[in-house]
């Protein structure tokens, strides 16, 4: 399976007739979460995703409904174990990455951002990166730092357990490599803009090619 990237924006799922009836088309386990969720943004970005991986599956000539959660939070498909996903949602966009090994993605809208979140967060190397850049370029530079971190984080399956000092991001152009000690498997990261929004793609290896693929809701 080649290494493909999903992304949409939920704003259609704005639309009650359009929510309910995507809705009903998802896994129950999801219907139910969709259910106790009390905001409209954050079900639409609940169902976003959702749609996104089922979409992922159909193309892959693939289905499941035994989605379980691992012991860090990642979601797997118990019965499907070479289908690795991670998923990831920022202001109206919604991102799923998919492939036959560990992989891990992040997604944020680029907006103002304190320095100090920088110097608390991150490793002492990234932080002084940011400080070195000019001004204008450092508010960029942090998400692909923060993309990067959490999409490594996911890809290891530890998620938030693994913390953020511990290892540091080495920014490459539009790649960046991974500093770290947790295993001993190389990690590289590749960036995509998308409109306002930055993105941030981990695999094992070599840096892979991928697909971006972009979901109409207003067509499903």
């Amino acid at each position: 399976m080649s290494t493909k990237l999903y992304w949409a924006s939920v704003s259609p799922l704005c639309d009650q007739a359009r929510f309910d009836r995507l809705a009903a088309s998802v896994w129950p386990a999801r219907q139910e979460k969709l259910q106790k969720l009390r905001f409209d943004g954050a079900r639409r970005l609940s169902l976003g995703v959702a749609l996104l991986l089922q979409k992922a599956l159909l193309d892959a000539g693939l289905w499941s409904d035994a989605l379980v959660e691992g012991t860090h939070g990642k979601l797997f498909f118990a019965d499907l174990p070479d289908f690795h996903f991670s998923f990831s949602h920022s202001g109206e966009r919604v991102l799923c990455a998919v492939s036959d090994a560990d992989i891990g993605c992040d997604l944020e809208r680029l907006h103002s951002f304190d320095l100090h979140v920088a110097e608390r967060f991150f490793h002492p190397t990234e932080a002084a990166y940011l400080v070195s850049l000019p001004e204008e370029q450092r508010t960029e530079a942090f998400f692909r730092l923060w993309t990067g971190k959490e999409s490594f984080m996911k890809a290891t399956g530890l998620g938030f357990a693994l913390p953020m000092k511990d290892f540091a991001i080495v920014p490459d152009g539009d790649r960046a490599t991974v500093a770290q000690s947790y295993d001993d498997r190389d990690y590289c990261l590749r960036y995509v803009a998308l409109d306002d929004y930055i993105c941030a793609l981990c695999t094992v290896g070599a840096y892979n090619d991928f697909t971006l693929i972009p979901v109409d809701f207003i067509r499903k």
